[in-house]
């Protein structure tokens, strides 16, 4: 929606009327116990948890749904909308117990009905799932066995559910609300159970918050228990990175997201702030190399590319010491990682050019490689940190890649992704379960036209589509931990997967501010035990 057409979507206790109100709301972020976060984008479509494969996104809908199962950033489970679980003993369904005190923001009550209509529609294809579909895994049917009871089937076993429960995109939606406004009005007015309600979104400005009076059904590992001592939330879009500093040091928000790490060093010196640095758990930040068209159908090609990157020398460089170099598919904060991906691809510039020999790829006048009279070219669409792409680019220059970047935005890149029109795209996932690597290695998830998916590399093979069920099928966890490391290993023998640094979560806030925490995962931030001091 463009600057000049923005609308604010608004609903409280009863429904309200589409109001053009942003004056209002800009005020009202200025008022005593208001607590402002300044986001890194202004690119937010849906706040339908069902829905969303967005990290910005989630960080307003951690607000406002709850889980069945929570977690602290720690991973430690405890109960959530669901009071106690029990898995069955090969793995194919869960029994769950509900709370019956829980409502949700619109008043319809929580219960077993509401979780039973989250599950089949995240399942329905109709909804349009981007995440969650594949982090619910191989699910068949919800039966409920009371008002406040129900069995989660599964048509294969799924011993991580317990785990993936607790994940943002599987948090609980109310049904009434889906029903009266459709998936669409929903995305964009959203109703959960959480410590904050929904007031009002201005596209590419802001989003509103209010803090649920009702809420007393913390996790017990929340230091409050009751409502949020926080009354209102601001989620301010600020993209620029050096107009989302200026607002922090100038007081006009009191929490900045992903900072540059020069910055957030220099803010916590000053004293004036603190920082928090969070080491995300679920795919390594990393580029997924395209199999199915040239340079990258040829394994030496992309070996040769690895190579010619001094991965430990750009993180320095870029983000001094802040953030590490990574080694394989998975974080080293995952559960599951395999510490064998950190011998692949050491940086031998030396290597990589007689690999590129090898594959008949020729020095050309101008530094860039040729074969059957056409350019070592590589186009690169990059939605995500360009600094990191200029890098890439300049480093595999060297050796004669032509890496050709093209800073795009989210509706650019899916169509190109959607229609195979790429050599490589960088991806990142945020995730407390190795299974995570199904969604962008399993072919089921390759991109075809209207339908986005992850598998960006476009790896097609039984084999790995194997060893990737066997996995998430394991019973025991020696034997899943087992499988995942197979996995890992198998990845980085194709090379299709170049991890390029550990993707962390860089915040620096007033030092007003205390009780903020990491959700699981070390990504997302809760402000339900949030406190801000007087000035």
């Amino acid at each position: 929606m463009s600057s000049s057409r923005r609308t604010v979507l608004k609903t409280g206790a009863a429904s309200l009327a589409l109001l053009a109100a942003p004056t209002i709301a800009r005020a009202q972020a200025t008022a005593a116990n208001t607590l402002i976060w300044a986001d890194d984008s202004n690119s937010d479509v849906t706040y339908d948890p069902r829905v969303t494969q967005s990290r910005h996104e989630e960080q307003v809908i951690v607000q406002v749904f709850d889980q069945l199962i929570m977690s602290d950033e720690t991973g430690k489970l405890s109960p959530g909308l669901a009071t106690a679980w029990e898995m069955s003993p090969d793995a194919t369904s869960v029994r769950l117990s509900l709370r019956n005190d829980v409502k949700f923001h619109d008043g319809t009550p929580f219960n077993a009905e509401a979780v039973k209509f989250t599950m089949d529609t995240i399942a329905d294809p109709a909804t349009g799932s981007q995440g969650a579909v594949d982090m619910l895994g191989p699910y068949d049917k919800t039966e409920i066995l009371g008002s406040h009871e129900v069995r989660i089937n599964f048509k294969a076993p799924n011993a991580g559910i317990l785990d993936t429960l607790t994940e943002n995109e599987l948090s609980i939606v109310s049904p009434a609300a889906v029903q009266r406004l459709g998936n669409t009005g929903f995305a964009q007015a959203p109703v959960g159970t959480g410590p904050f309600r929904f007031v009002s979104w201005e596209r590419g400005r802001e989003v509103v918050l209010d803090r649920n009076p009702d809420y007393a059904w913390a996790p017990t590992w929340s230091t409050v228990q009751g409502p949020s001592n926080v009354q209102r939330i601001v989620h301010r879009f600020i993209p620029n990175n050096a107009t989302r500093v200026a607002a922090l040091e100038a007081g006009e928000v009191h929490i900045g997201d992903i900072l540059p790490a020069l910055d957030t060093k220099r803010l916590a010196d000053s004293g004036k702030f603190k920082a928090m640095i969070g080491v995300a758990a679920g795919l390594s930040f990393g580029a997924l190399l395209n199999t199915s068209r040239g340079p990258f159908d040829d394994i030496r090609v992309r070996r040769a590319f690895m190579h010619s990157i001094d991965r430990p020398r750009l993180a320095q460089n870029l983000y001094f010491g802040i953030i590490k170099a990574a080694f394989g598919p998975l974080a080293p904060s995952t559960p599951g990682y395999w510490a064998g991906g950190e011998q692949y691809f050491p940086f031998d510039r030396a290597l990589a050019n007689r690999l590129l020999d090898e594959a008949g790829w020729t020095m050309g006048p101008n530094g860039i490689r040729v074969k059957n009279g056409q350019p070592l070219r590589v186009f690169f669409p990059s939605l995500l940190l360009p600094d990191v792409a200029v890098a890439l680019q300049s480093e595999a220059r060297r050796v004669g890649f032509d890496i050709a970047v093209e800073n795009v935005l989210k509706q650019r890149q899916d169509e190109l992704l959607m229609t195979n029109q790429y050599e490589m795209a960088v991806i990142r996932w945020v995730s407390n379960d190795p299974g995570v690597l199904r969604i962008p290695f399993h072919s089921s998830n390759i991109p075809e036209p209207g339908k986005f998916k992850f598998n960006w590399a476009r790896v097609n093979d039984p084999a790995m589509d194997d060893l990737i069920a066997k996995a998430a099928q394991a019973r025991t966890a020696a034997e899943r931990t087992s499988l995942f490391a197979a996995l890992q290993k198998d990845i980085m023998d194709r090379a299709i997967f170049f991890p390029i640094h550990d993707q962390v979560q860089t915040v620096a806030h007033s030092a007003r501010v205390s009780g903020l925490r990491y959700a699981r995962g070390n990504w997302q931030m809760r402000f339900h035990e949030a406190r801000l001091a007087t000035a």
